[in-house]
């Protein structure tokens, strides 16, 4: 019998299913194997041919997030969601619904759901054997950092990732253990033990080891109770919070103090700040707002760079004061790397390309600020030889065939690769070609072309000396655009709640979740409004997002990235609690000059 195969195999670890197949609607017994060795039973089931998976099974041994109902359940894994319900062959993946060749079943207090459709997202494989048995291919990744953040009930711990993978949980008294298994590369290959120290005596230490293609992540901690284990997406990370005892009630309990207004303040009339606070189903949350008057020559508004190159992360507050900047907040999406997932222009230099039609924060020549959801137009000409359409700048090269330009801001060089060609330009002449699978440096007063398969095949035709044209542009065009940063999904539009309505991609991590926001708009009088919302009572969902710009007096506005990322900064003092604990370390930031009065050194 040949293979019956969901998804793409990718780099991945196998899990082994045996099965005793029935021809009945009736679910058979299902023996599981996880690099031949079994695991608990009732983690699947077969019926009518077709292997069904518990949600507990995915939530102990493939890390999902599970939430489930009477007779319903919800999962989550690294931004990806999953809604089903017993006995109905229709559900919801990533908010799209999907028609099931079998409806999950409930089973034990289990919900069992179709394999197929619940591992087809994850980039994971399943093939039948002929010998019966099941083979489950699933998705690894390097663990790039561990690192520790302290909130007021909880200690958190957040696992890094290169990746999304599928990774298994065990609890034990006073220790939590995470498996994740690693590629099969060098480096995946290396063994490893070392261990990580913290202050907090609730988790005080994080022991890593990799052995056998597994990294394990044992936590010693003294909570009272087993943790909550969730993952994220952009970059992916696992997070476990750790609660705290409760505090022991003293004998007497004192009056309470007189409650505090929130502090605010402003600079002049150019730039104001104040705190807030919105009701939200979750309990109050704070945000916190600047309102700045672009049109005030004094003041200067825009994004800045965390570094010369687009590896570099710096905190929001670092940034700042490098800039002399009086006050800032987070900018766009960023990979683990310190990427861009996003437009970012600054004085005209283009340092990263939008992304599908998201939504961009502008900063025009007449001292505008303008939202609009732009796409990436442009292209490379090199002189006899015609014009080929590029698929980014200082981006990952994605698509099949594509042109991608690389400049000093990705770094001082292109490692080589067989299937790529690289043109070097200076000064609009072309100066070197290096073919595959050389590496290619990337000229500080230049850039390079790099054209992939059979694009790389074509800039082989290119010689030194030949003239170069290249245009980077928006679509549709935006005249006058001198900084922009990306961002997503748009959130108001002429004053009108717009979060689906472009093509913008996002994944439910970002559009269902509550969490920590930053948001940006501009109101009926030009003023730009840059909002972020406390990690208090978990945050705010889009939609509560849009409402609270409205009633600021946004007519335009979009979502920034957000969570650990959104930091609020005015003279040198993060205003906002981060989520995770600490002030996270961001790719770009919004920050405001205003010659009038200078950062506070700190």
């Amino acid at each position: 019998m040949g293979p019956n195969r969901w998804g793409n195999a990718g780099l991945l670890g196998a899990l082994m299913l045996r099965v005793c197949l029935s021809a009945q609607a009736q679910p058979a017994d299902v023996e599981l194997r996880i690099d031949g060795n079994p695991v608990p039973p009732g983690g699947a089931v077969v019926v009518d041919g077709r292997l069904l998976i518990a949600d507990t099974f995915a939530e102990e041994m493939l890390g999902f997030t599970r939430e489930p109902g009477d007779s319903s359940g919800s999962l989550k894994w690294f931004g990806h969601q999953w809604q089903f319900r017993a006995g109905q062959t229709t559900g919801v993946v990533d908010g799209q619904t999907v028609q099931m060749d079998v409806a999950p079943q409930l089973l034990g207090g289990k919900l069992y759901c179709p394999a197929g459709v619940l591992l087809q997202p994850l980039g994971a494989a399943v093939e039948r054997l002929d010998d019966g048995a099941y083979r489950l291919r699933l998705p690894r990744a390097m663990v790039t950092s561990v690192r520790q953040g302290l909130h007021e009930q909880s200690v958190r711990i957040v696992i890094d990732l290169s990746g999304p993978a599928a990774f298994s949980r065990r609890a034990a008294p006073g220790r939590f253990t995470l498996r994740v298994p690693l590629p099969d590369t060098p480096e995946g290959r290396c063994t490893l033990l070392s261990q990580h120290s913290f202050a907090d005596a609730l988790v005080p230490t994080v022991t890593e080891s990799r052995a056998d293609g597994w990294a394990e992540i044992a936590i010693n901690h003294s909570s009272p109770r087993p943790p909550s284990v969730f993952t994220l997406a952009g970059p992916e990370r696992i997070v476990v919070d750790f609660a705290r005892p409760a505090p022991v009630s003293p004998p007497q309990t004192p009056a309470p103090p007189t409650p505090t207004p929130p502090p605010s303040g402003q600079t002049t009339n150019g730039v104001q700040w104040r705190a807030c606070n919105f009701g939200t189903e979750h309990g109050p949350v704070t945000g916190w707002l600047l309102q700045v008057d672009p049109g005030d020559e004094a003041i200067t508004v825009g994004p800045a760079a965390a570094g010369a190159t687009i590896d570099t992360r710096r905190t929001v507050k670092s940034i700042a004061a490098a800039a002399g900047a009086y006050a800032a907040v987070n900018g766009g999406y960023f990979a683990s790397t310190g990427q861009p997932l996003g437009m970012l222009l600054i004085n005209g230099e283009w340092i990263a390309s939008p992304r599908h039609q998201r939504a961009v924060l502008g900063f025009c020549a007449d001292r505008t600020v303008q939202v609009r959801n732009v796409a990436f137009d442009g292209w490379v000409e090199f002189e006899g030889l015609g014009r080929l359409p590029l698929e980014g700048v200082n981006t990952h090269q994605e698509g099949a065939d594509g042109v991608v330009v690389y400049t000093p801001r990705w770094g001082a060089s292109l490692s080589g690769n067989a299937r790529k060609t690289r043109v070097v330009v200076r000064n609009n002449v072309v100066t070197a070609v290096v073919g595959p699978p050389e590496a290619a440096p990337i000229p500080a007063d230049g850039y390079v072309v790099s054209g992939l398969d059979k694009r790389a095949t074509s800039l082989l035709r290119v010689q030194v000396g030949q003239g170069v044209k290249l245009l980077l542009d928006t679509s549709p065009k935006w005249p006058g655009l001198l900084h922009a940063v990306g961002g997503g999904p748009r959130l108001l539009a002429g004053g009108a709640v717009a979060i689906n309505t472009y093509d913008e991609r996002f994944r439910p991590d970002i559009t269902c979740s509550v969490r920590p926001r930053t948001a940006a708009g501009v109101d009926a009088r030009g003023r730009l409004l840059l909002l972020v919302i406390d990690s208090t009572n978990r945050g705010m969902t889009l939609g509560g997002l849009a409402t609270v710009m409205q009633k600021l007096g946004a007519v335009d506005a979009l979502n920034l990235d957000g969570g650990g990322s959104s930091s609020f900064v005015v003279d040198g003092t993060m205003m906002n609690t981060s989520s995770d604990g600490f002030a996270r370390t961001v790719s770009d930031a919004i920050i405001i000059r205003d010659a009038r009065r200078s950062a506070k050194a700190r």
